[in-house]
């Protein structure tokens, strides 16, 4: 399956795609020599955990948030040029690479989605019904990879690039307007809890779709090679 994911083609249409391809090998190269992807693997976990840490200390203050905005741009400099640095070096190593940065990313989105629900702008529950809907979505991609030799890296133009940048906007944002919306079963729901479920809600429909999408397709595909 790992080969296979790995000789899949990697399609990717997103709002800043074109920027970053052209823009991230530049930078890459300009990096002191020293500098080695498993550097910036080691400094994009560092960055996921700086993430968490500010949400959860906007219990004591919301200027923390500061911190979690910090942190997204750091692991999005991180992130983008591990992966980058190597091809530019031509130091790749395709099965290592394949799988710290998978289990990095599954990692990373653990940490933010409980510094959320650990801090005072969003329910646990939120959080983490937020981390369950992009696993399950992730699943679909690697096994889509494996089925259909497609490996997806967006939605709808959004990538990894676009979620940071709306996750640093709505930061700025709660730390203005984050009300109590409703109450369900006497808990208290804010906005942000709102938007967490309509997010995780949004990677359960896709998931649904493309999966029975998929069935149908390849079920269809493996009668025709039969019949």
């Amino acid at each position: 399956m790992k080969k296979a994911a790995e000789k899949a083609s990697r399609t990717i249409d997103t709002l800043t795609g074109r920027w970053e391809k052209r823009n991230l090998p530049k930078i890459a190269k300009a990096l002191p020599n020293w500098v080695m992807p498993d550097h910036l693997t080691i400094l994009g976990i560092f960055a996921a955990i700086m993430i968490a840490v500010g949400y959860i200390l906007t219990r004591f203050s919301i200027w923390w948030i500061w911190l979690a905005n910090f942190g997204l741009i750091l692991h999005w400099f991180a992130d983008s040029l591990d992966g980058t640095l190597a091809r530019v070096r031509h130091t790749e190593r395709e099965h290592y690479g394949y799988f710290v940065d998978h289990m990095c990313d599954a990692i990373t989105t653990f940490l933010v989605c409980f510094g959320l629900g650990a801090s005072p702008l969003m329910d646990m529950r939120t959080g983490m019904f937020l981390a369950i809907g992009y696993f399950m979505l992730n699943i679909y991609v690697h096994i889509a990879a494996y089925s259909e030799g497609v490996f997806r890296l967006s939605y709808a133009r959004l990538g990894p690039t676009e979620v940071r940048i709306i996750i640093f906007i709505a930061n700025i944002i709660v730390m203005f307007w984050n009300p109590i919306l409703c109450h369900i079963f006497g808990q208290p729901v804010r906005a942000l809890d709102a938007g967490g479920i309509f997010v995780g809600t949004v990677f359960l429909v896709i998931f649904m779709i493309s999966v029975i999408k998929d069935a149908i397709k390849l079920d269809r595909e493996d009668r025709a090679r039969k019949s």
